[in-house]
């Protein structure tokens, strides 16, 4: 059964709150473009992950379809990071309730959960700055109660850089490939970050 679209996924397909600081930097997030970002993803996933994916020149067409998929569904949707409109990241928001994760934590019907693909060699600072600015707007919508990310152990980077935007431990978690933990981040969590 589907579940009700919220205003989340509804939004209209253009760039989400874009910011431009003192230091120069334009940060923007935007609804997933499969024309255009799908080959960027690939790229950075073949560089990061390398393994079969080297051996392709394009986009295996499951990756296309799981995207269109995602795009069309109310549960889930792809966006991108920019700065200075250089994409930095992919980011999937999606509802816990409807997770495989939310079988290893007691899910709240607010839960919404944040996954990110970096591209290689991203400086940290430009990602704190972009993740500040997809928290403010995922959190502008009033069905978003908190956000998890799941975290594998040992992921240093990703911890810390979650921790500085105001992402606090909530949940460590065995799935059948990997130990991780749950981090989660409520819109009071993030605008005490903030202040700091």
């Amino acid at each position: 059964m589907s579940a009700k679209p919220t205003a989340l996924f509804s939004t209209p397909k253009k760039a989400a709150h874009p910011k431009i600081f003192s230091s120069g930097l334009h940060l923007a997030v935007r609804p997933f473009c499969i024309a255009t970002d799908l080959p960027i993803l690939f790229k950075w996933m073949s560089q990061e992950y390398a393994g079969p994916l080297l051996a392709r020149s394009h986009p295996p067409q499951e990756l296309e379809e799981s995207y269109a998929i995602m795009i069309e569904s109310d549960f889930a949707q792809p966006f991108m990071g920019l700065v200075n409109d250089t994409p930095l990241c992919q980011m999937d928001i999606y509802r816990m309730q409807q997770d495989v994760l939310s079988l290893s934590y007691p899910a709240r019907p607010g839960d919404y959960g944040l996954q990110l693909i970096v591209a290689p060699l991203t400086v940290q600072d430009n990602m704190l700055l972009l993740i500040r600015a997809c928290l403010e707007h995922f959190f502008s919508f009033p069905e978003v109660g908190r956000i998890i990310v799941n975290i594998e152990n040992g992921n240093e980077y990703n911890r810390q850089l979650f921790k500085k935007v105001g992402f606090r431990s909530l949940y460590n978690i065995q799935t059948t490939y990997r130990t991780s933990s749950l981090y989660g981040c409520t819109a009071s969590h993030f605008k005490e970050a903030l202040s700091f």
